[in-house]
């Protein structure tokens, strides 16, 4: 069975949706290659399984688009079904994620480095999410501050903390280092 047929179906057993763990855990219990032989804990095989899987659901996408039968809303927290909305300037709208996992190269080409690199950003931008708070009181700055008013605060933190300007080193390490984290977290 073409494995677009194959999801369809099990997105219509699933009308409230999956996430994507789920739907490769289930074609992994089904024995359906290549999920069956997939090691989950090794990055460029998840990275693979994960480039598969959404490869074939923007195939199916297409696939129910062009027939007039219905659409996939792919996210890996949520893929559904949806109904068919006759909405043709909808459907014209660039999408760059499709584009992407159409474009088998990047299955092909993308090396255990790259994907080793993405998740260690990954987790420095998660980390650098989850102290923004803290971050953002050593500054001074409201939750909305953009970069440019990140920049601006610590300019002018800069200038009273500097060690060469009489303030304590400390002090002025802990104000570059919540603009740094700030930086990088709107980044």
């Amino acid at each position: 069975m073409p494995m677009t047929r194959l999801l369809h179906e099990i997105l219509l057993a699933h009308p409230a949706g999956l996430r994507e763990y789920t739907l490769v855990k289930l074609l992994q219990r089904q024995g359906v290659v290549p999920f069956d032989r997939s090691d989950l804990s090794d990055a460029l095989s998840l990275f693979r399984i994960h480039f598969f899987l959404f490869h074939q659901l923007y195939l199916l996408q297409g696939q129910l688009r062009r027939e007039r039968r219905g659409d996939v809303r792919i996210h890996c927290l949520e893929i559904v079904l949806l109904p068919w909305r006759d909405d043709p300037a909808g459907l014209d709208v660039a999408d760059p994620m499709r584009s992407y996992y159409l474009d088998t190269t990047h299955l092909e080409q993308t090396t255990r480095e790259e994907v080793t690199g993405w998740i260690a950003g990954f987790w420095q931008r998660l980390g650098c999410w989850e102290r923004r708070d803290s971050a953002r009181a050593v500054l001074g700055v409201e939750p909305a501050a953009d970069r440019e008013a990140i920049r601006r605060r610590y300019r002018e933190l800069s200038l009273i903390h500097h060690p060469d300007r009489g303030g304590e080193a400390e002090r002025f390490r802990a104000i570059a280092e919540a603009a740094e984290i700030l930086l990088q977290a709107e980044g």
